[in-house]
């Protein structure tokens, strides 16, 4: 086995998706926080340490996958989707960009792909 290959198997096993799936949901409940002044002015270091880390293994993650599937790796819609809210987050949060730092959020949205009664709320949800 190659050593793409084996990086390949290890960013796409089970234990490493569910991994990556909690810091999705991390993630969402920290930027969530950070919305109300009053947490941020108890919490704003703390959230800021697990932003930067739940970041930092995102990009490790997207890193690995394009290192093991190189051009293949965009075949992928969630791929795709995953690299775009991540490169987004990595603009600087200052002035008119501040919005686009929020769009990490959208990251969320991979959990239909993961949790299926998540997409059956959602499917309900659209039939409604």
């Amino acid at each position: 086995m190659t050593m793409r290959e084996r990086i390949g198997a290890f960013v796409e096993a089970p234990r490493i998706q569910r991994f990556i799936t909690a810091l999705i949901v991390l993630n969402a409940i920290s930027l969530g926080l950070e919305t109300s002044p009053e947490v941020r002015a108890r919490m704003g270091d703390i959230l800021a340490v697990i932003d930067w880390v739940v970041l930092t293994i995102f990009v490790v993650e997207i890193v690995m996958k394009l290192f093991a599937k190189r051009l293949d790796f965009f075949k992928s819609g969630w791929n795709v989707f995953d690299f775009i809210v991540v490169s987004i987050a990595l603009v600087p949060a200052a002035g008119p960009f501040y919005i686009l730092r929020a769009l990490r959020i959208l990251r969320v949205l991979r959990l239909i792909s993961v949790v299926p009664q998540m997409r059956r709320v959602v499917q309900a949800l659209v039939t409604a």
